[in-house]
């Protein structure tokens, strides 16, 4: 879990979890000048990602930078979400909650340890910061939770699209690397009426303000 800052191109890349940000950020660091990563340490999972960088560069760097993230189908990015803490065995060891249970709110039953104890103080923190904390949480600064003035929302679905306009504006052909593939069904297959549902309301302003829809 790392932001790039890269001041040459008076750039910075948001990382917002599960958005294919192991891939992007791996890319910039290994193939861009000067990028410096900033990585999330000691986090209490209470915060996102454009909070978490605010306080390391300070409260206006969103608006100082061509700031760019990807945002991913909430119905989508909360199955990946789910996967990637209960298949992280250290987190539930080998009973973690079942996919409607944790939306629930079992995520808070049953956890064992932390995985990234650098980077989360606890287990609940590590599970709540990548399946707690919705992308619109994680595109929010300052105490009213104002969205952050990110200059570029790119999309997961249309990945490679929007990494080609990325690297017209950065002025560099950055080769993007597939890191961090699930092996899954499609994610429709997950739901019924009922948790379908929540993840709507739960993300009813990303996805009035983005276009998203189940299936789409």
């Amino acid at each position: 879990m790392a932001s790039i800052d890269l001041p040459r191109q008076n750039a910075l890349f948001l990382h917002v979890p599960k958005t294919a940000g192991f891939s992007i950020t791996s890319a910039l660091t290994e193939q861009v000048q000067d990028a410096t990563a900033f990585p999330v340490r000691n986090e209490r999972g209470r915060r996102g990602a454009a909070a978490y960088i605010a306080s390391r560069l300070g409260p206006d760097i969103l608006a100082r930078r061509w700031s760019f993230c990807f945002l991913r189908n909430p119905w989508d990015w909360t199955v990946s979400g789910w996967l990637y803490v209960t298949r992280n065995r250290p987190a539930y060891g080998d009973t973690p909650p079942a996919f409607a249970d944790f939306l629930r709110g079992a995520w808070k039953d049953g956890l064992k340890d932390n995985p990234h104890k650098r980077k989360f103080k606890s287990a609940r923190g590590y599970v709540a910061y990548h399946t707690q904390i919705t992308q619109g949480r994680h595109l929010a600064i300052g105490l009213r939770g104002r969205p952050a003035p990110l200059a570029f929302h790119a999309r997961f679905e249309r990945l490679q699209d929007d990494w080609a306009r990325i690297c017209d504006r950065l002025g560099q052909d950055i080769a993007l690397p597939h890191k961090n593939r699930s092996d899954r069904t499609d994610y429709t297959a997950y739901y019924d009426d009922e948790t379908r549902a929540l993840v709507a309301r739960r993300n009813a302003g990303l996805i009035d303000r983005f276009g998203y829809r189940f299936g789409g």
